[in-house]
C-alpha cells in the first residue's frame, strides 16, 4: 500500500491534498510552542551537568533565575531549592535527582516551598521521563498545582475535625450506654438492673454485656432486671432479654424479670412471647424478697415503733423517762441476716415475729 507522505529533495515533507511545509520549519516552532504551554519543560543530560534547554515557565514555577537554572548543574539547582521545601517534601530533593532509565516509567512527586513576597506556600508536581532518542536525553515537567494542594490540605484538615467530632460521639455515646444500663449491687450476690427508656438492639446488645461483666465481677447469684421504665417491649427486645436470661444461666446465675406493666404484658402476650422459663415477680420489692430467699436469707422485723396516739387515746400516761428509753430501743424495721440452706422453690417470706417493748 503506499504510503500517503512524500518527501522532496529539499526535505520538503508532502501529503497528499495539502500543501507540503518543511520540516526545518517545524523544527523551529518546537521552542517557541513548548514556551506557549503553562507547564515547565527542562531537557537534561545528567545531575552533574547543567540543563540543556528550559523554558521560561520553568524557572518561573521555581522561583529560580533563568540564567541559574541553565548556567549551574542540575544538581546545584536542586540544592538551592532543597534550601525552601517544606519538612514533609525535603526527601523530594533526593527522589528529583534519580534519573528513571526505562522511558516507560518515569518517577513523579511534588514539592513544596515557599516563594519570597508570596503569602502562601507554592505547590509544584514534576516528573521525569527518559526519552527514547537520544538515549542520554530526559525531559523534566513541572506543573503549579498551588489551587489544588491547598483544596487537598483544607480537606485533611475538615476531615480531622470531622474524626474528631466523631470520636468524641463515640466517647459520649459509650457513657450514655453505660449510664444506661447501670447494674448495682443491692446485697451481697445479688445485683439489679434498671431499665429506663427505649431499648434498641444497640442498647440490648449492651445489656447483656454488661450483666455478664456484673455477675462476674460481683459473684452474683441473682440477678434482677427491672423493666418498670420501659414502656414499649417489642419481638427484638423481649427476644434480647430472653437471650440474656439465657447467657447468665450459663454462667451460673439466676435472672429474675421484675416490674412487667399491664401493657407490656398485654404486647407481649400479643407477640406471642414466652416466659416460661424466666422468672417473674410483680415489682422490684417482690424480686427482691425472692432473690433473698434463694440466696438463703430473709427480711424479719423484730422491734415494732410504738403507737404514741393509740396509748394516748386509750388514757395512758407516759412519763418523760419512760418516754425516753422507749425511743432509744424503739426502731422503724431493721433487716437481719437468718442463715438457711438455699432451696431450690423459696417459700414465702419468714413470718413476722412481734416483741412488746414494756412502758
Amino acid at each position: 500500500m503506499e504510503s500517503p507522505h512524500r518527501q522532496q529533495d529539499d526535505g520538503t515533507e508532502v501529503r497528499d491534498g495539502q500543501v507540503a511545509t518543511p520540516t526545518a520549519a517545524i523544527a523551529d516552532l518546537i521552542p517557541e510552542l513548548l514556551s506557549a504551554i503553562g507547564d515547565g519543560a527542562v531537557v537534561l543530560s545528567a545531575p552533574s551537568e547543567r540543563a540543556l534547554w528550559a523554558n521560561e515557565q520553568a524557572s518561573e514555577l521555581l522561583g529560580l533565575d533563568p540564567s541559574l537554572l541553565l548556567r549551574a548543574t542540575f544538581a546545584d539547582v536542586v540544592a538551592q531549592l532543597a534550601k525552601r521545601l517544606t519538612a514533609e517534601t525535603q526527601s523530594q530533593a533526593t527522589a528529583i535527582l534519580s534519573l528513571p532509565s526505562d522511558p516507560s516509567e518515569p518517577t513523579q512527586g511534588r514539592l513544596v516551598f515557599q516563594i519570597q513576597g508570596e503569602p502562601t506556600e507554592r505547590a509544584i508536581d514534576w516528573s521525569i521521563r527518559k526519552l527514547t532518542a537520544p538515549s542520554d536525553r530526559w525531559l523534566l515537567l513541572l506543573r503549579n498545582v498551588t489551587a489544588l494542594w491547598a483544596s487537598e490540605r483544607a480537606h485533611q484538615r475538615t476531615n480531622s475535625v470531622l474524626h474528631n467530632v466523631v470520636d468524641e460521639q463515640q466517647h459520649l455515646l459509650q457513657m450514655i450506654r453505660q449510664l444506661g444500663t447501670p447494674v448495682l449491687p443491692i446485697y451481697r450476690r445479688i445485683v439489679v438492673l434498671p431499665l429506663v427508656g427505649h431499648v434498641d438492639s444497640s442498647r440490648a446488645e449492651h445489656v447483656m454485656d454488661a450483666v455478664l461483666a456484673a455477675i462476674v465481677r460481683y459473684q452474683a447469684a441473682v440477678v434482677l432486671i427491672d423493666i418498670t421504665g420501659v414502656t414499649v417491649v417489642d419481638t427484638a427486645v423481649a427476644n434480647s432479654l430472653i437471650q440474656t436470661v439465657r447467657a447468665a444461666d450459663m454462667i451460673g446465675a439466676l435472672s429474675i424479670l421484675v416490674g412487667i406493666s399491664a401493657e407490656v404484658a398485654r404486647s407481649m402476650v400479643h407477640l406471642g412471647v414466652g416466659l416460661d422459663r424466666v422468672v417473674t415477680q410483680r415489682d422490684l420489692q417482690a424480686g427482691i424478697a425472692y432473690a433473698l430467699k434463694h440466696t438463703g436469707h430473709a427480711i424479719v422485723r423484730v422491734r415494732e415503733e410504738i403507737d404514741w396516739i393509740a396509748n394516748f387515746i386509750g388514757g395512758e400516761t407516759v412519763t418523760e423517762a419512760e418516754s425516753s428509753a422507749a425511743s432509744q430501743t424503739s426502731a422503724t424495721e431493721e433487716a437481719i441476716e437468718t442463715e438457711s440452706e438455699p432451696s431450690a422453690e423459696p417459700d414465702l417470706l419468714a413470718p413476722s415475729t412481734t416483741q412488746e417493748v414494756p412502758l
